[in-house]
């Protein structure tokens, strides 16, 4: 079994013991990270039920996990929308000679340009502008539209009026 890292009001603990901002600072790098709470849990050395029920009592760390997620969905989103459209980047290398017992150095750049990627493109033009822009636009149309044109009606057999008319043809 193991011991309790904190008495009975961990939260009260870490203010009084001023590690309150530490570890909303540790909870919120956790939770931008897609830590689990579980595994924040242990680090911390609490039970998950008991933080779960922390995040109701005291809002400050559900504020700290909602407010980690959303930076991480700008940053996410950022990353996206610069691999969508292209960006530059700037490799630089270092040459170092020795010319007459002197040390030269010199810096070579070299500015690169990284195309914009057709899978980001396609997903951010489809899912902020409508599917009309997905990458089988097409297809679905054709299939909407068959879908739709097809009137067939489907009704269940029923046997009982049909074997005064049976034929012989039956398959039953």
């Amino acid at each position: 079994m193991r011991k309790r890292a904190y008495g009975s009001n961990i939260y009260k603990t870490w203010v009084e013991t001023g590690k309150l901002d530490e570890v909303l600072s540790f909870i919120k790098d956790c939770s931008k990270r897609l830590v689990t709470q579980v595994e924040m849990c242990k680090y911390l050395k609490i039970n998950p039920s008991t933080f779960s029920s922390m995040k109701k009592t005291y809002p400050i760390i559900q504020e700290t996990i909602d407010s980690a997620k959303y930076d991480l969905k700008v940053e996410l989103a950022s990353a996206m929308y610069k691999k969508a459209v292209g960006y530059e980047t700037i490799e630089e290398d270092q040459l170092i000679e020795e010319k007459d017992g002197r040390t030269k150095k010199k810096v070579h750049r070299v500015k690169k340009q990284i195309g914009p990627d057709y899978k980001a493109l396609v997903y951010l033009l489809s899912k902020h502008f409508g599917k009309k822009y997905g990458e089988r636009y097409e297809e679905l149309s054709l299939m909407e539209k068959k879908i739709n044109s097809n009137n067939e009606v489907w009704s269940s057999l029923d046997t009982s009026e049909d074997d005064e008319s049976n034929d012989g043809d039956s398959f039953i």
